[in-house]
């Protein structure tokens, strides 16, 4: 009988005096720094984007007005009329008509004690709800719009101009509905009394790095996952600046009114630490929270699959092209009738609910509207057209410089992120063995029957689509 292979012996001499070690454990080291070097990747995309919200959200209060009085002023002289002035006063007409719609549906007091009587999980299904009404309703909400402002639609005006504003209305209405909600369901979560509520909304959060990093990803889906999340970080930054308005409102006094020969209301006298903790507390906790899971779900999902911190600039880049396209510096002519901000519809930002939901939060915390306020009104806006401007200037000045940098030429090649990349950390020995252990894995013997006339198993190419031809909304392989 011949001897085992491989005897007890053999096995103890190998476990007790083995000096082999992983040569490829240094390799390791990038992954590593990529890790570490991701949340200041993210934050730089993350705060540039945020401007740029904040740019096209601005653009409806300040630059949009002063585009309708000139258009009205067209229309009353009996002059042509261009399209761009149509969607002008189309998109404020659009916008007068949606305040006036949901001034009377939207009653604060009621729709708070209505979702703060509901269980907790209840209002855990709420959140969730909410969060994916107002994706579906940005998505859809984005076509309408281009389809009322589009030319074809502007130039003559007919039935089907009247048919797409009736469908802008009835978007527009029903975002800014689920916005309003969404807003009343973040207040009562921070005014909890036990906080309960706000460790679910804290613990909702921690949530999307399970649902995100342990799937596979691409650059383009990775760009479509960094374009909502920019947009919720503005948007829940929004929401949480008019809770802690409100929140002011409360604890200094049961309105916003002025005192007698005071230059600013009752409720700007505020001076107390205890006040801003009590105020600054539960938005910081969300704030933060909602940092450090955008930091953690990046830097797993770019660990797991490949991608270096690089990428990142390659999508400032992208938002850089957009930016100039729309300007007058820009080498690109404005592809669209409407003229507000080009950068908004890559990252799939929907400015005009929130401008409704910004118009409905005042006027209900404000109350009636005299002189004093009405002067306040006027300085308000001055002040955020001189900061439209100044934040406008500067974010076309840095996009052309950028675009205009050598290191974007070698950036808009991306051969570290590019399809077919080898694997970040690992040596030819290990590439090898995974290749060979995925032809174990993948035979064609395991595979069922697929029916071509059904549009499966029709082959498709493995040219990967272009970064400048994606918006968020763009279906690859999922649509964040």
């Amino acid at each position: 009988m011949p001897p085992p292979p491989f005897s007890l012996w053999d096995y103890l001499r190998e476990e007790l005096l083995a000096t082999d070690f992983d040569s490829h454990q240094e390799l390791k080291w990038e992954r590593v720094s990529n890790f570490l070097n991701i949340p200041i990747a993210i934050e730089q995309i993350m705060s540039f984007g945020f401007l740029l919200c904040l740019d096209s959200f601005l653009y409806t209060f300040t630059v949009l007005p002063i585009r309708f009085v000139l258009a009205l002023y067209r229309v009353l002289s009996l002059k042509r009329v261009a399209p761009s002035q149509k969607a002008d006063l189309l998109r404020v007409s659009l916008f007068v008509l949606t305040v006036l719609i949901c001034g009377p549906l939207t009653d604060p007091s009621k729709i708070y004690h209505t979702i703060r009587g509901q269980d907790t999980i209840k209002l855990y299904v709420i959140f969730n709800a909410l969060e994916i009404a107002d994706r579906l309703c940005a998505s859809i909400g984005q076509d309408i719009l281009d389809c009322l402002f589009s030319r074809s639609s502007l130039s003559p005006t007919s039935f089907r101009t009247a048919l797409y504003f009736f469908l802008a209305t009835l978007y527009t209405v029903g975002h800014s509905l689920v916005m309003v909600y969404q807003l009343i369901s973040l207040n009562v979560a921070i005014n909890s009394y036990d906080h309960a509520l706000l460790t679910l909304l804290v613990s909702n959060q921690f949530v999307e790095i399970k649902a995100s990093v342990f799937k596979k990803f691409e650059k383009e889906i990775l760009f479509q996952l960094t374009c909502a999340d920019i947009v919720e970080r503005f948007t829940l930054s929004l929401m949480l600046s008019a809770v802690a308005f409100r929140n002011l409102i409360e604890l200094t006094g049961s309105a916003a009114h002025f005192d007698h020969d005071a230059l600013l209301p009752r409720s700007f006298g505020w001076s107390q630490a205890g006040v801003l903790w009590t105020i600054g507390y539960p938005v910081l906790t969300v704030i933060l929270s909602e940092c450090v899971v955008d930091s953690l779900k990046h830097a797993f999902i770019t660990k797991y699959n490949h991608i270096r911190p690089s990428v990142y600039a390659r999508f400032m880049d992208v938002l850089c092209r957009d930016l100039t396209s729309g300007s007058a510096v820009g080498r690109r002519k404005h592809t669209y009738v409407d003229q507000s901000p080009l950068v908004a519809r890559r990252l799939g930002f929907a400015p005009l609910p929130l401008a409704v939901l910004s118009i409905l939060i005042a006027g209900q915390s404000i109350g009636e509207i005299d002189l004093k306020w009405g002067m306040m009104g006027l300085l308000f806006w001055l002040c955020f057209l001189g900061l439209k401007i100044i934040l406008g200037v500067n974010l076309v000045s840095y996009a052309t410089a950028r675009q205009d940098s050598q290191e974007a030429a070698s950036r808009a090649e991306d051969p570290e992120n590019d399809f077919g990349r080898p694997p970040i950390g690992e040596g030819k020995e290990e590439r090898q063995y995974n290749s060979e252990l995925k032809s174990m894995l993948d035979d064609s013997r395991d595979d069922a029957v697929r029916v071509v006339e059904m549009g499966e198993g029709v082959l498709r190419g493995r040219q990967r689509a272009r970064l400048e031809d994606l918006t968020r909304f763009t279906m690859i392989k999922r649509i964040w």
